[in-house]
């Protein structure tokens, strides 16, 4: 290992735990300022919506795999897929950000999808969502901005943000299309050797809406969370999903945060206080990693449950 990679993997181990003692100063300092929970049947409901709203976005994530899957002529059945897709939910827990990948790779090669297609289809996955998480983030500046000058947000920023929300929907495929013209050794190294393959705008844009409507579904479970757990007055949905998105950015690209852990939570704290204040911030924090941990946890034990069915079958119709 070089001493510049030493000295990365040093930095984002350290960031981690910088996230990690800020957050936890954060929850010591705020703790006292959250209204208890009072769990009845509307808040309850919530919590159980939260985590089958998680289980859903990683059946929207396998349509997506499929779908860039199927754009390499490689067609894989829902059902296939799922087993395949929600087990790879436990390698993001793994330092690295890239186990979910792998996992991936090695559990479709057991079902007879290729590695090269498993994977790198995964990668165009990881670049469609950083792309269209980064566009999201771009536009939470202005959520922060309003916040800091207005002391709200805008009532016209829906419809003003609306027109870039659109156009992060054929972004990622730009992206792909300029990297292999601008940056073509870093492409061939992402794509093993060559570049990497555009998909088709339709796919391309197939792909986005779905990893964008996945980010408005977990805006929603914030959104609820917050007014229904800890009492907050109404929060605009578009905001806070935008703030969210910040937040899992920050998460996803610090490799040493397994599924985000401690940087995410940091950041939720750092951009959703001007919009709901630092106590209500620190406990949504708090209670989106409860979800994301149950919400993945529902996930695998569904592959799993889904991969033993399988191989059942299997064994039966080879008797």
């Amino acid at each position: 290992m070089t001493r510049a990679k030493t000295a990365f993997k040093i930095l984002m181990y350290a960031a981690v735990l910088a996230s990690l003692v800020y957050f936890g100063l954060a929850f010591k300092k705020n703790v006292d300022g959250l209204p208890p929970i009072d769990w009845n049947l509307g808040t309850v409901f919530v919590a159980v919506l939260s985590c089958v709203t998680v289980v859903v976005t990683h059946f929207f994530g396998t349509h997506v795999w499929r779908l860039l899957m199927a754009d390499q002529n490689h067609r894989v059945s829902v059902r296939l897929a799922m087993s395949v897709f929600f087990l790879s939910q436990l390698g993001k827990y793994l330092p690295g950000n890239v186990g979910q990948f792998l996992g991936r790779g090695v559990l479709a090669k057991s079902t007879g999808i290729p590695v090269g297609v498993a994977v790198g289809t995964a990668v165009f996955e990881g670049i469609w969502s950083l792309v269209i998480s980064l566009t999201l983030a771009l536009l939470s500046t202005w959520v922060l901005w309003d916040l800091t000058t207005l002391h709200s947000v805008n009532p016209s920023f829906g419809g003003k943000a609306s027109w870039l929300l659109a156009l992060a929907l054929v972004l990622p495929w730009l992206s792909v299309k300029v990297l292999n013209m601008l940056f073509p050794k870093i492409s061939r190294k992402v794509g093993g050797g060559e570049l990497l393959r555009l998909p088709r705008l339709r796919t391309s844009l197939l792909v986005s809406l779905l990893i964008l409507i996945n980010f408005m579904l977990l805006g929603f479970v914030l959104k609820l969370q917050a007014e229904v757990f800890f009492a907050s007055p109404p929060v605009d949905w578009l905001s806070i999903t935008l703030l969210f998105s910040s937040a899992w950015v920050a998460g996803y690209v610090v490799p040493g945060a397994p599924g985000g852990l401690g940087v995410r939570e940091a950041m939720m704290v750092v951009l959703l206080t001007p919009l709901t204040g630092a106590p209500i911030a620190t406990g949504l924090a708090v209670s989106m990693r409860l979800t994301s941990l149950l919400g993945d946890g529902l996930t695998i034990a569904i592959g799993a449950i889904s991969r033993r069915m399988q191989s059942r079958q299997s064994e039966i119709a080879a008797t």
